[in-house]
């Protein structure tokens, strides 16, 4: 049992609340942790759907401001909920932002720095050098105290279906498990020709929501797509007719998954559960269509092509509608945004206090007022050298610092202003020294607050 988290059921602590009087009990749970009662539709505990989708760019998707591309379903849960313009990964790979999404730690906290597979792909250099079946098991990683896990133990119904990424198995905290580690293709035989995987997947879930209407669940809907290959059913190609978008296959991969949410979203309201079902859209890293430094398959980058990310939250008895958050968020949130919301944010640690997003959400709060930090291994050398990096994130400027283990003055550090430069064109570092000086503290007092001494030693190179 991790130490985070005191056992107890949250259903029957809910319940016994209910009973002291007319204030519900989801209202005290989240008036306890100072986000304000009153915005609470008193439902009692919510229902979680969390979509989970993998290497999908923002412009992917229609609520981010593309016209071209068509996604529908998932505008809607934007225009009924909240939609974050800045959201990034603690580091855009799958395994550890996964990871991070959790637990609420960054993958140097989790120790889960790479993917895991129980055999190692010849020829792959994404992957650690001996096989990890289970890294829920291996003491190399912090992966237990993490948000399913309580959800489960406080008495929610939960499901994983689709892309795990952590592991070959269910580690024990999911009812239903109809998963799998990685590297399925999208079609179950025959592409075209037999069923399409992210169909089979919805119609799991749509059973699992079905059956379970009348308890509070957790459903884990991870799919696979838009990573390669992109083969998505032809129909959905029809949108894109005459619009010359390249990249085609990729945008009607997504447009396809658009539909399947659709069908998720349809079973909630026929089940009369959707308006306290806490739905949240994202990615765990985005991919980059140009030649980055340190990319093989374009990610493991903090440019804002990959490490940017959509996030939705769609909660219609708490949450504001049409709402579009500017302040810097990352995945390290997700988790204590759920305990919050399920009643449960008082079982975390200190470590998790204030990291809510509903607080801010509720009060209109939306002030960047923290650096974001993004953590990163190099897929590829820069001159054949590989490198990691520590990324930090301000309202303005973006600064990446590169610490290479041969040859250091090979090193290519860079200072973006993303105001006005959002491309990530013109590296500002040799121009912008104040501002440099400024950031590198920054991320040197973040990484002595969080363990992080790489983050430490690359941000006291030029603060003096």
């Amino acid at each position: 049992m991790p130490q985070a988290f005191k056992r107890r059921s949250v259903l029957g602590a809910l319940g016994s609340l209910g009973a002291l009087g007319g204030t519900s009990a989801a209202q005290r749970a989240l008036a306890q942790a100072g986000t304000g009662a009153e915005a609470v539709s008193g439902q009692g505990p919510p229902n979680f759907l969390f979509i989970l989708l993998d290497k999908c760019r923002r412009d992917a998707i229609g609520a981010y401001g593309r016209s071209d591309v068509h996604t529908p379903n998932i505008d809607q849960l934007a225009a009924g909920g909240v939609r974050f313009d800045n959201c990034y990964a603690p580091q855009p790979l799958c395994a550890p932002c996964r990871a991070s999404i959790l637990t609420g730690k960054h993958p140097h906290e989790h120790g889960m720095r790479k993917n895991p597979y129980p055999f190692v792909p010849n020829g792959s250099n994404n992957v650690y050098q001996e096989p990890i079946p289970d890294p829920f098991a291996d003491p190399r990683f912090d992966l237990w105290a993490n948000f399913p896990h309580f959800l489960n133990n406080a008495g929610y119904r939960t499901a994983h279906i689709g892309k795990w990424h952590l592991g070959e198995g269910n580690p024990g905290f999911f009812d239903v498990w109809k998963s799998f580690n990685s590297l399925l293709h999208h079609w179950l035989g025959e592409p075209f020709k037999s069923p399409y995987r992210p169909t089979i997947q919805t119609d799991t879930a749509v059973e699992f929501i079905e059956e379970n209407a009348d308890r509070p669940f957790f459903l884990y809907q991870s799919y696979y797509s838009p990573h390669e290959p992109n083969n998505p059913p032809k129909r959905f190609h029809e949108p894109y007719e005459g619009k010359d978008v390249e990249h085609e296959e990729y945008y009607a991969s997504v447009t396809a998954l658009d539909e399947e949410i659709g069908r998720m979203v349809d079973a909630l309201r026929r089940s009369s559960v959707l308006e306290n079902t806490f739905i949240i859209l994202t990615t765990e890293h985005g991919r980059t269509w140009i030649d980055r430094p340190g990319t093989v398959a374009g990610m493991s980058i903090a440019y804002d092509e990959a490490a940017r990310l959509p996030l939705i939250m769609h909660y219609p008895s708490v949450l504001p509608a049409g709402l579009v958050w500017q302040s810097g968020v990352s995945s390290v949130d997700l988790m204590p945004t759920i305990m919050h919301a399920a009643g449960l944010y008082g079982r975390l640690d200190e470590e998790y206090t204030d990291r809510s997003l509903i607080p801010n959400l509720l009060s209109g709060r939306d002030e960047w007022k923290r650096e974001i930090v993004i953590q990163n291994i190099s897929q590829r050398g820069i001159d054949g050298i590989l490198f990691e990096e520590r990324a930090l994130r301000t309202e303005r400027w973006k600064l990446i610092l590169r610490d290479f283990a041969a040859r250091p003055q090979k090193r290519a550090d860079e200072l973006y202003d993303m105001r006005d430069d959002p491309g990530e064109s013109r590296n500002m570092f040799p121009d912008r020294p104040d501002v440099v000086k400024e950031l590198a503290g920054r991320l040197a007092k973040w990484g002595d607050e969080h363990g992080d001494a790489l983050a430490v030693k690359l941000g006291r190179r030029y603060i003096g």
